[in-house]
């Protein structure tokens, strides 16, 4: 059982990402105010439904990064399965085919087992997530090379095409709509849930949590399951959108999908967090980049902020940590 200072901390973790999450709203609208002013282009309707096409598959991948994070872990392998998953949904897809069951089915399965692995080799063979999931990840990079010949794979089917780059009603992306319902899929589960809870108990006291009969190495090893089948539904979904696929594709989203947590409030500790948070981290990372294309800002200035951002909320939670303990 946890003892009531283990309690406390966790009550304080939560309510300080609860909070961050509040203040991270308020930056998301005070940025889309300050571009706004300074480019009329950032907030027409067109750049803003662009925004959220862009949030889209970050999004997706965020959701999964959470329940990894929630669990105490993360995975650097999610843009390599994006990739992977993308390149066995397009050699589906080409060639005439017009089915759409097997593109997709394979892509996300491809994405599941992908995290299957890494779940099993954490969970259950207690190896460090960070080791195994940079394996992984210079391993499923390779097999989307072996896959692909080294070479982008174009002419996916026109009915794969329609799956992300369809509009319903004529102007909302399809590709939205799907980022929407995952994310609101994800917040019920998280909060409604039994097994949304025993996540949030495993990733503040493991041990707490295994004394009080929760099965602690399955929470962990399905956690990372979830973060691969995100990175599969990624990868197959970003096939569709660019109707095509490259070995290269998804390379450093895994940051990108860290960052969205950690902005939102998700601590690095595992144990707090809250859905919402990922949705307002992601936004903020699009709206950023959106911003500065629009400004002239180069690529590569923006690579550098994201990373400085993740480091000093890491710091920032890091710090506020050992002044409570």
């Amino acid at each position: 059982m946890m003892s009531m200072n283990e309690m406390g901390q966790n009550q304080a973790r939560k309510g300080r990402s609860n909070l961050q999450a509040l203040v991270m709203l308020f930056v998301l609208i005070g940025m889309f105010i300050v571009l706004s002013l300074l480019s009329p282009m950032f907030s027409r309707v067109g750049n803003v439904i662009n925004i959220f096409k862009q949030t889209a598959i970050n999004g997706i991948l965020a959701t999964g990064m959470a329940c990894a994070i929630l669990v105490g872990g993360f995975d650097m392998s999610v843009g390599s399965t994006v990739g992977l998953s993308g390149i066995i949904a397009a050699l589906m897809a080409t060639g005439g085919q017009e089915g759409l069951f097997l593109p997709v089915v394979c892509s996300v399965l491809a994405g599941l087992l992908v995290g299957v692995i890494n779940g099993v080799a954490v969970a259950y063979m207690k190896v460090p997530a960070f080791v195994v999931t940079l394996g992984t990840q210079s391993i499923v990079r390779g097999l989307a090379y072996i896959l692909s010949g080294g070479r982008p794979i174009f002419g996916v089917s026109e009915s794969y095409e329609k799956i992300a780059g369809g509009l319903l009603f004529g102007k909302i992306p399809y590709l939205v709509i799907y980022y929407i319902v995952i994310a609101l899929l994800m917040g019920f589960i998280l909060q409604c849930t039994v097994y949304g809870r025993r996540m949030y108990a495993v990733g503040g006291n493991a041990e707490a949590a295994r004394v009080s009969g929760i099965n602690v190495e399955f929470i962990q090893m399905s956690a990372f399951a979830i973060c691969g089948l995100m990175g599969g539904i990624a990868g197959m979904l970003s096939t569709s959108r660019t109707v095509s696929a490259a070995p290269l594709t998804g390379e450093g989203y895994e940051l990108d999908a860290i960052a969205s947590c950690v902005i939102g409030g998700f601590s690095m500790d595992g144990g707090a967090g809250k859905w919402y948070g990922m949705i307002i981290g992601a936004l903020i990372l699009s709206v950023m980049s959106n911003g500065l294309d629009i400004l002239g800002v180069a690529s590569y200035y923006q690579r550098i902020l994201k990373g400085a951002i993740i480091i000093i909320i890491v710091l920032i939670d890091v710090r506020s940590k050992r002044k409570r303990t």
